[in-house]
């Protein structure tokens, strides 16, 4: 975030630990997909903080509890939000072949829920695992992709 005034910065950080903070509060509804269709897949957004140097935390105080928590500590007031995105590879005949999107992919039977297989591909994918030094703060709406103007699951 180059060129971010410190107030822009506190303003950017004050709209997200509301928003993070009312999916905390206030998570979507499972929705199940069609008997037809047993495939589901989940994509983790993973959302960071920089710090600063003059800020920079020691070991136990980047650990947090509650968005509040995290976002009431100084470094984290003083740092630089991130957001985690990946670039698909190329490969000819590929219909998803280099597009920037967020970590994840189908859930597999071993999975126990759609965060399992979130956390599962992030691991895969992007070689960081979110069970650890992450805070999980809820799930994004979910909904059922459907192909032929709605027709197909």
């Amino acid at each position: 975030m180059t060129n971010v005034s410190s107030k822009e910065r506190l303003n950017l950080l004050s709209g997200l630990n509301a928003a993070l903070g009312a999916l905390a509060a206030h998570p979507y509804p499972f929705v199940a997909g069609p008997e037809s269709m047993k495939k589901r897949a989940s994509v983790a957004l993973i959302i960071r903080v920089q710090p600063h140097y003059e800020h920079w935390p020691e070991k136990d105080e980047r650990v947090a509890n509650s968005v509040d928590d995290f976002f009431e500590q100084d470094w984290v007031r003083h740092g630089d939000p991130e957001v985690l995105f990946i670039k698909r590879a190329a490969r000819k005949g590929d219909r998803w072949t280099s597009h920037i999107a967020l970590p994840g992919g189908r859930r597999d039977p071993e999975d126990e829920d759609d965060l399992a297989a979130a956390i599962r591909e992030t691991r895969e994918e992007v070689g960081l695992d979110l069970m650890e030094d992450a805070l999980s703060v809820g799930n994004l709406p979910q909904r059922v992709v459907t192909t032929h103007w709605g027709k197909v699951p």
